[in-house]
């Protein structure tokens, strides 16, 4: 059967909604006994490997808006898994840190992620890296794509 351009790209857009949903739907059924769910792995882990970083900075890095990332992070405050603290160097600044408690709640995350992620290293190295390397095509396509239709507004 040949698809046209359109069946084309809606069977890679439902293919990437697949793989999305089935990734989501391992980790909730194995996080929900942590009480967690993968955008907070995501910031906890960010700032463990960051730490002292801003909202804004940590948005970057997670790739969200900062409105997003702000409810997020004020639900691990409020759980007392993230501190906020203002900077010595910039008393307007407000830093963002991992707590003991959400470093442990980040470990066990992880060790039930990666339980659940390890068989996707079943996928042969080189298929791996070809598909790493489709999704960078990809994203520079549509960078682009954006940059075109921002030059032109």
């Amino acid at each position: 059967m040949i698809l046209g351009p359109q069946e084309e790209i809606l069977e890679l857009l439902y293919s990437f909604r697949q793989v999305n949903l089935t990734f989501y739907q391992i980790f909730w059924k194995h996080a929900a006994a942590l009480e967690t769910t993968w955008i907070q792995y995501l910031v906890l882990h960010t700032l463990r490997e960051h730490p002292d970083i801003g909202l804004s900075e940590l948005a970057d890095l997670i790739l969200m808006g900062n409105s997003a990332t702000s409810g997020v992070v004020h639900r691990l405050v409020k759980a007392g898994l993230v501190e906020r603290r203002r900077l010595q160097s910039d008393r307007r600044s407000i830093a963002l840190r991992i707590t003991e408690k959400g470093d442990e709640l980040r470990q066990q995350t992880e060790q039930v992620s990666m339980g659940c992620l390890l068989p996707l290293l079943q996928i042969k190295q080189e298929d791996r890296s070809h598909l790493l390397a489709t999704h960078q095509q990809i994203i520079q396509i549509f960078s682009q794509k954006g940059e075109r239709e921002r030059n032109y507004e």
